[in-house]
């Protein structure tokens, strides 16, 4: 009887346990060896135990039948120990060739790359008035609605260190956004990039269009995506970051293509430090400072600017037109404080353009914008990438529900307010874009950290060759969530 009690025992213990690599049986006066039941799926704790315990009774009963007398009419260890040392070892063999086909299962799964499957939508609506002097600089500016953004993304990893990204602009035609692999924890240069991505070149072009505090960007000289190679930082714990890379500065993006005989190449570089960052409230004060270079070469020897006044429905108010050019330089300065729910940010950037006709002609652009959350929330930084990359997430969502007792019961999300004056000029000494001065008013309310509605006050005045104080006023809106 002890000796199927034993038998069964074991064969639990060996359902639910680590196998051991050999079965020892404990020597007279010895303790009994210790053999500890691994949790797995589906066992509870107390169950665990109970096996355990029985385990250790098992041990104890072996070690009383080998101190018990040869002519004890019971049953010896050296009659009981063969047979179940036997049935151990079939028991230990099978478990291991379990757990063998279990590694090599998720070895497997390790190899497949994992999806996340992301998105965000845009609807925008803007409403024009202008004078006569900006019907007579840029025509008509006609009230429209537009699905601004519609974007279907895809990432993960590939390898335990390499991840990557599809992004897909469904909005008009389908492009393509975001294409890479990037490659982590590399010595030395931290990370990895080869696709088609954003160049590492000022604070508000890497901060993506979801965390914008403005509906549209400023500058009329960001660099957007292009193909490319790159390294980066990528600390989350570093008040530093950096990216340089080599890249292709003229090519379609739908999709990225290049195809030329001639020299179209870029270099592009930036570096940002943090000499103050509050570690104790994570963030909420800190201040930001940020440089950014990029040489590029033009393989068609043509080159342009303009810019809209912060919206995407308005027409175009500055604009060099067409030029001949062989390459430019483009430098940037940033500067950010953040103090609790007070946010203030500032860029400056200049251009040198060699140009065919005319030799070395300059342009310039600078803004600076402050925002306030009247709630109380921030927008947390984003030590990783340089730049305020993260969501105001509220306090409380926005709600309207009637409760058991026939009340309205209400949540109000996030309110913030922010502020920003920018300036453009595109008139050098023979080329006349023109110059513009825009102020612009935003109240953004923050349904939820993924839902947002927008609500804007543009004034932009222009002066250019065709005339003087062309006054254009824009109000806008728009509704965005993303997933």
């Amino acid at each position: 009887m002890t000796r199927w009690i034993v038998i069964g025992a074991v064969f639990l213990a060996g359902s639910f346990s680590t196998a051991y690599a050999d079965f020892e049986f404990p020597g007279i006066g010895e303790p009994p060896l210790p053999m500890q039941v691994t949790p797995v799926p589906g066992i509870t704790a107390q169950q665990a135990a109970d096996l355990q315990a029985q385990i250790d009774e098992l041990k104890r009963e072996l070690a009383r039948e080998k101190l018990r007398p040869m002519s004890a009419p019971v049953s010896t260890p050296a009659e009981i120990a063969p047979d179940l040392s036997q049935d151990v070892d079939s028991l230990l063999k099978w478990k291991a060739t379990v757990e063998k086909e279990d590694a090599k299962a998720a070895a497997k799964a390790a190899l497949k790359p994992s999806v996340n499957v992301g998105g965000r939508f845009f609807l925008d609506s803007a409403v024009f008035s202008q004078n006569q002097q900006s019907v007579d600089q840029v025509g008509d500016a006609e009230n429209a609605i537009k699905l601004r953004t519609c974007w279907v993304e895809l990432k993960g990893n590939v390898l335990e260190n390499t991840q990557y990204r599809l992004w897909f602009d469904l909005s008009s035609q389908v492009s393509l956004l975001d294409v890479y692999l990037d490659f982590g924890e590399l010595p030395y240069i931290q990370n990895f990039r080869i696709g088609h991505f954003f160049e590492p070149f000022s604070m508000q072009q890497l901060t993506p269009n979801k965390y914008l505090t403005f509906m549209e960007r400023s500058s009329p000289f960001l660099l957007g995506r292009d193909l490319g190679v790159m390294a980066h930082s990528d600390n989350a714990d570093a008040n530093w970051t950096y990216g340089i890379g080599l890249f292709v500065s003229e090519q379609s993006n739908k999709p990225p293509f290049y195809q030329s005989d001639e020299d179209s190449s870029a270099i592009t570089g930036r570096f940002t430090y943090l000499p103050w960052y509050d570690e104790a409230s994570d963030g909420r004060g800190l201040i930001h400072f940020g440089v950014g270079y990029s040489w590029r070469h033009l393989g068609d020897k043509k080159l342009r600017f303009r810019n809209r006044p912060d919206s995407a429905l308005a027409p175009f108010i500055v604009d060099t037109g067409n030029f001949a050019a062989t390459a430019y330089n483009l430098a940037g300065l940033e500067a950010a404080y953040a103090y609790g729910s007070f946010i203030m940010q500032s860029e400056y950037h200049y251009v040198s353009a060699d140009t065919v006709d005319f030799g070395a002609e300059s342009f310039d652009h600078y803004y600076i914008q402050a925002s306030y959350v009247l709630t109380g929330e921030n927008r947390p930084y984003n030590r990783r990438s340089g730049s305020f990359s993260n969501r105001i997430v509220p306090y409380e969502n926005f709600f309207r529900v009637r409760t058991a007792d026939g009340c309205i019961g209400r949540g109000r999300g996030a309110w913030e307010i922010a502020y920003r004056y920018a300036h453009d000029n595109l008139t050098s000494d023979n080329i006349f874009g023109g110059r513009d001065y825009r102020h612009l008013v935003s109240l953004n309310w923050y349904l939820s950290p993924f839902t947002r509605a927008m609500f804007e006050y543009d004034f932009s005045q222009t002066n250019d060759p065709v005339a003087s104080h062309g006054d254009l006023h824009v109000f806008q809106m728009r509704m965005q969530f993303d997933f």
